[in-house]
């Protein structure tokens, strides 16, 4: 019997389709902070080949370029500053990934895209669905406990516009593990079964409320991980469903 808020590594990949999707924190990207280009490749390594059982599963680096845009600096300098940002680690990314051809083997099972092109790629309204999640989070003081717990835990005043940051990120990537945004790539051409997120550290309190409120009543059981994220720091698979906010303490 598992306890609570006590998670394990990923002994294989399912043998179906699938993603692996990697949500790229800007901050994070210069080196040594946890998603730099060589600690990328490093994160992928753990994965091919000893979890992926078949060549079936893809990887989708997401950039959230377009969510630091809830800032009170100016629209130009934050445009300039995070496309560079992107550019710079895709390039050197790439360029890794390449060079490591005989591990990777189907280079076309890697695709590149940014925050905003998830609007278009939802199969809803995102303005509106961020919209209803505001009204929730104003009324449900469960919520909003967890959101200014993950305020401090993460050193940051809970402002308007870190409030905002959490919410849509929080909401997007719900909505991936739900298998409503499409994924755009070349190898798994809309075949994926499954989606997994994976992100350097353990997940935040508000973000772990959305999965066990699940606010849309959506389901999608054909998708084994859609209450779940990979920790890629711990090595291990995050069931939300399984850890009690009470008594989680940002580690496990």
């Amino acid at each position: 019997m598992i306890n609570k808020n006590e998670f394990f590594d990923i002994n294989k990949l399912p043998k179906e389709f699938g993603i692996l999707v990697f949500p790229i924190s800007i901050v994070r990207t210069s080196n040594g902070t946890g998603q730099d280009p060589k600690q990328c490749m490093e994160y992928i390594k753990d994965f091919s080949p000893s979890k992926i059982t078949d060549p079936k599963v893809g990887l989708n680096m997401i950039y959230g370029d377009y969510l630091y845009f809830h800032s009170k600096d100016e629209a130009h300098v934050l445009k300039k500053k995070f496309m560079d940002a992107v550019l710079k680690h895709k390039n050197q990314f790439q360029k890794l990934f390449s060079k490591d051809s005989e591990r990777f083997q189907i280079q076309q099972a890697l695709s590149y895209e940014v925050w905003n092109q998830l609007y278009l790629s939802y199969r809803g309204d995102f303005g509106s669905d961020l919209m209803k999640l505001r009204k929730i989070y104003a009324t449900d003081t469960n919520f909003q406990k967890y959101v200014n717990e993950d305020a401090g835990f993460v050193n940051r005043e809970l402002t308007e516009e870190q409030l905002n940051f959490f919410l849509e990120e929080h909401l997007m990537l719900y909505l991936i593990s739900k298998k409503q945004v499409s994924l755009p790539n070349e190898y798994i051409q809309g075949r994926e079964n499954w989606v997994l997120w994976c992100y350097p550290g353990v997940p935040l309190k508000g973000q772990v409320y959305i999965y066990q409120l699940n606010p849309f009543n959506l389901d999608v059981p054909e998708n084994k991980y859609q209450n779940h994220s990979y920790d890629l720091e711990s090595k291990k698979l995050i069931d939300y469903l399984n850890i009690d906010l009470e008594s989680y303490n940002y580690s496990y």
